[in-house]
């Protein structure tokens, strides 16, 4: 089964780049164009790793963060801003962001990251070791 991903952004441009990069790939993916959107979508459907801009209109990031630990704990969160605050960062980690992606990026970064937060999904689904 394809891993499940939710890019969640306001900007046109973010969400038409991030399906571009993606499109070569086995992932089944989403979109939400902000955050109420994708807390609607979140309660519906469990995606494996979600792509979420720290900076929207009404419901930010963070906020869709904390749904999403809350609901899903489950799923991992990769938060993407282009502000480079480490406060914001620091605050992501805390509530259990796996990672933190600054814009611009690169394609490989994306993915990259993408890769890890599946991997250590992967991991916390084993059964542990006799």
């Amino acid at each position: 089964m394809s891993a499940r991903i939710l890019i969640v952004d306001d900007e046109e441009i973010v969400v038409k780049s991030c399906l571009r990069i993606l499109a070569d790939t086995d992932y089944d993916v989403d979109v939400a164009r902000g955050g109420l959107e994708a807390l609607k979508k979140i309660d519906d459907t469990p995606y494996d790793v979600l792509v979420v801009d720290i900076m929207m209109p009404q419901i930010g990031g963070l906020e869709v963060l904390k749904h999403v630990k809350h609901t899903r704990p489950d799923s991992e969160v990769i938060i993407c801003t282009g502000l480079s605050q480490t406060e914001t960062a620091l605050r992501a980690r805390e509530l259990d962001a796996f990672g933190y992606l600054p814009k611009p990026f690169e394609p490989d970064e994306i993915l990259q990251l993408i890769a890890q937060a599946l991997a250590r999904r992967r991991r916390r689904e084993e059964p542990p070791a006799l």
